[in-house]
């Protein structure tokens, strides 16, 4: 038997304070999960931290050896409304009792069962402190909502490094912004900055794009190319739809990200690179890792640093700045005075915006267009 249910959130796990209408601080009350049963009984890790995961998998926050379990199992989240257990589409599921769960609140003492291997929730007195930025902007990147402000501070440290991000959410959330942010901010912003959509290149050519290829290594390589990677040379590389780049090439990409260096396609030489790597999907990475289709040693090297964006229905109160923004936009560019009446403002707030911000761009601009 299978459900979804909803057993009631008893123990707050986020929390956000506010003065006025300006959020100040987020809270994260700790948890715990302790394995009460199984070969690793007695293992425990304390959540500190929105989001843990668990499953076999060292990319997993809670490791554990039990053939039955699959890599990434599951997720513990921290909400407004609790702490949330979810299935992270594992191949023997979530119970707690007799009943298969997808996602459940957590309440301190819930044990649920992943494989043979037994793991209790325990709610913690202790309290860490989430950062929120003061401001409501990075770069070209607008959000007053505590979600988006939460991950402005994350940039705001992350950005000065040459930490390898990942950068995960759903179409339309924003992520190759995120990347342009970063190296905008950045001591590489003067020098390039190129993006490949790893989706858009045939799987003949995605290696020669990459890396370049020598003059005779293929049909049609009637010149040297120089790869993506070597044309990025002292800036940022932003590798979009990563979760589509051949398992085959993932091996020659992490040898790049470890080595900083290069071979073109047909030649002998190395050449060394001087590269900040951004990477974005919005695939479940994990499911792909789970599924064998991407190298879990890639996906490690590559989530130095995970930024994940939220979708729009989970920042309502962003709606309005950003569908003003978008309007004066436009009423600029038109050298005309535009503004929304009430009745379009509720119906914007009330959408569920599946294709997130790129939808809400396009339904004000063709709302402009029309008006």
């Amino acid at each position: 038997m299978e459900d979804d249910f909803d057993t009631g959130a008893a123990e707050t796990g986020l929390t956000t304070l506010f003065e006025g209408e300006w959020a100040t601080v987020r809270r994260l009350r700790k948890g715990k999960l302790v394995v009460v049963a199984g070969a690793d009984q007695g293992k425990e890790i304390e959540i500190s931290k929105p989001r843990v995961t668990g499953g076999r998998s060292i990319i997993s926050d809670l490791v554990v050896q039990d053939k039955a379990v699959s890599g990434t199992h599951f997720e513990v989240s921290a909400r407004d409304d609790g702490y949330r257990l979810r299935d992270l589409n594992s191949r023997n599921g979530i119970y707690v009792g007799d009943l298969r769960i997808r996602e459940v609140f957590l309440r301190p003492g819930t044990v649920f069962r992943i494989g043979h291997t037994n793991i209790q929730f325990q709610s913690t007195q202790d309290v860490v402190e989430i950062e929120l930025s003061k401001k409501d902007r990075f770069d070209a990147m607008l959000g007053a909502s505590p979600a988006m402000r939460e991950i402005f501070a994350q940039l705001e440290k992350v950005a000065p490094s040459d930490l390898t991000c990942m950068i995960t959410g759903e179409t339309g959330t924003g992520k190759e912004m995120v990347a342009r942010a970063l190296h905008n901010a950045s001591g590489r912003k003067s020098k390039p900055f190129v993006v490949l959509d790893c989706g858009s290149i045939p799987r003949e050519l995605i290696e020669s794009t990459l890396f370049g290829h020598e003059k005779g290594s293929f049909t049609g390589a009637i010149n040297q190319q120089v790869g993506c990677f070597e044309q990025a040379n002292g800036g940022t590389i932003f590798l979009d739809e990563i979760g589509e780049l051949d398992i085959m090439l993932q091996p020659k990409l992490l040898r790049v990200l470890e080595q900083r260096e290069i071979k073109r396609v047909g030649g002998d030489r190395t050449h060394k690179v001087d590269v900040r790597v951004l990477a974005a999907t919005n695939r479940d990475l994990r499911e792909e890792v789970n599924k064998g289709t991407f190298r879990e040693d890639l996906y490690f090297r590559l989530s130095v640093v995970h930024v994940e964006l939220p979708p729009m229905r989970e920042r309502r109160e962003d709606i309005p700045g950003l569908a003003a923004h978008f309007l004066r936009d436009i009423a600029q560019r038109r050298s005309m005075q535009m503004t929304f009446g009430p009745d379009a403002m509720v119906a914007m707030i009330g959408h569920s915006w599946p294709g997130n911000v790129r939808e809400m761009r396009n339904v004000v601009e063709r709302a402009a267009a029309l008006s």
